[in-house]
């Protein structure tokens, strides 16, 4: 399995660790989906220019309008620790504040 963002399966658990590779994976499951850049824009209330713009790095969309996105195409959003400290440690969260499921209920 290659490491491609086009090739990139959503079954599979992946951090997205840049802004970048957000947009690398929102713009191949869009093409996945048979989504035009004017489609999928429409369908979150923006243009297809913002769409573009946003694909190509030209702009950073603010917090509302990438969580819409992500849920349109259906890419799983969650906020978890990294590299988590030992439980107990200070500031380790506790095991039912470890995972927020960003998109649930949207």
């Amino acid at each position: 399995m290659t490491d491609s963002p086009d090739a990139w399966p959503l079954r599979r658990s992946k951090p997205l660790l840049s802004l970048d590779e957000v947009r690398a994976v929102a713009r191949a499951q869009r093409r996945r989906r048979g989504l035009s850049q004017d489609a999928a824009a429409g369908l979150i209330g923006h243009s297809q220019k913002w769409l573009s713009d946003f694909e190509r790095g030209r702009t950073d969309p603010p917090a509302s309008m990438l969580i819409a996105l992500l849920v349109l195409l259906g890419i799983p959003l969650s906020v978890g620790e990294v590299d988590a400290p030992w439980p107990g440690a200070p500031g380790a969260l506790r095991e039912d504040e470890r995972e927020i499921d960003l998109d649930e209920g949207l």
